[in-house]
């Protein structure tokens, strides 16, 4: 141990600000899988929920089934979990590819994506009730946080090696 006086003469660390260390391209990233795996969700969500016998040639008993289906309740809370777990999904991949600072980088993809549907207008036609609207609005943000940590959990986890 050594006898030296230990200096005092440093200042406290400063607290990072929320931007400060984000990779805008790993958000950029989490908000098109955000996307691309909501689209592609809905609309595997609609091809399921579709009745089989509607005709496909008529063009005018599809747009009608398409507007009954999404009108369902049914539709609906599939539509809201499944855009969640999309969320998470894309919270996790931005925030894994950052490889730091995950609930935050979770956090912005789930607001940036919130930000482009504000800009860009939700990508359904017609009105939504507003259950629908509240859950999913409120619970967008979460999701990313929570996709972020699961980023964070799966690194941090020790690999396993087989014997």
């Amino acid at each position: 141990m050594s006898d030296e006086p230990v200096s005092t003469d440093r200042e406290p660390p400063e607290p990072e600000g929320f931007f400060e260390g984000l990779d805008f391209r790993a958000i950029a990233v989490g908000v098109v899988v955000d996307h691309a795996a909501t689209i592609l969700f809905a609309i595997l969500l609609v091809a399921v929920l579709l009745p089989a016998d509607v005709e496909v040639e008529d063009e005018a008993a599809i747009a009608a089934a398409m507007e009954a289906v999404a009108g369902s309740t049914q539709y609906l809370i599939s539509a809201l979990v499944g855009g969640l777990i999309c969320t998470v999904l894309a919270g996790f991949v931005g925030a894994r590819r950052a490889g730091r600072r995950f609930a935050q980088h979770g956090f912005a993809i789930a607001l940036a994506s919130a930000a482009l549907v504000l800009v860009l207008g939700p990508a359904g036609a017609g009105e939504s009730p507003i259950w629908y609207e509240a859950f999913g609005w409120i619970l967008q943000l979460p999701a990313g946080i929570l996709g972020g940590l699961m980023a964070q959990w799966a690194l941090e986890q020790p690999e396993t090696q087989a014997e």
